[in-house]
């Protein structure tokens, strides 16, 4: 998943692990071995939930930063496409030099807001593609070429910002962390009720107690993207030089 690790996620993980540890040694053991049975059937059910969780946070993740890819592909090819066009008739220099600072602007909302808010370059995006459409007149079959292979990669920016979009909104519910969070405090409770007085039993809950709450964090990553918010904003941002290098080339 190569999820990127920073000082405060580092150190909620070092928090949540240490803290299970000092927990379940502080406690008082009650040894209630009857209890034992619901103490492993409720961590199985919690790993099984949390893990299924986790697999569809992951493959949303994965489809989120593919798609992500394949937006900042396809304005890069807006640029050299009508790049070609201004090059192959002077009558296309205004029309790309608008394009460039379209293309500018819209990449430069990213340097001003977070991913999670990445609706705010919706108006960006619509002046764009708007002022594709105010190509001059094509005259030569290349023109006609280059101008259809443009629509269709506008077309296809549109199609990922949207579905950028719905990834973004398709987060899990309050119910579903809700549930979360209730399945996570019945291992913690299953676990205490159970500790005996051996080191050996108090290792063992801490382990089962710092594994369901390192899932449910695990879990918030995938699903918030707090951690990338900045570099996925920084991606957009980083293709602004891109173009401008390839401007001057």
């Amino acid at each position: 998943m190569n999820i990127p690790i920073t000082p405060v996620s580092l150190g909620r993980l070092a928090l949540i692990t240490v803290g299970s540890v000092v927990y379940v040694f502080l406690v008082p053991a009650t040894g209630q071995a009857d209890g034992s049975g619901a103490a492993i059937a409720t961590a199985v059910f919690a790993a099984t939930m949390i893990s299924f969780l986790i697999f569809q946070a992951a493959e949303r993740r994965r489809l989120l930063l593919m798609t992500v890819s394949l937006e900042l592909n396809k304005l890069r090819r807006i640029y050299h496409l009508s790049k070609n066009l201004s090059e192959a008739s002077q009558r296309f220099r205004g029309w790309f030099t608008e394009i460039h600072g379209f293309l500018t602007d819209y990449l430069s909302v990213f340097a001003k807001t977070k991913f999670s808010d990445y609706d705010d370059g919706s108006m960006a995006f619509r002046k764009l593609s708007y002022h594709i459409y105010t190509v001059p007149n094509l005259e030569t079959k290349k023109e006609e070429t280059l101008f259809e292979d443009l629509l269709k990669t506008t077309g296809v920016i549109a199609e990922a910002r949207q579905q950028i979009r719905e990834m973004q909104g398709s987060r899990l519910s309050a119910y579903s962390w809700i549930t979360v969070l209730l399945i996570v405090a019945a291992v913690v409770i299953a676990q205490t009720l159970t500790v005996g007085d051996a080191a050996a039993s108090r290792l063992l809950a801490a382990v089962t107690i710092a594994t369901a709450l390192l899932s449910a964090e695990l879990l918030w990553e995938l699903d918030t993207l707090r951690v990338e918010e900045g570099s996925l904003s920084k991606r957009y941002v980083d293709n602004i030089s891109k173009l401008e290098l390839s401007r001057r080339r």
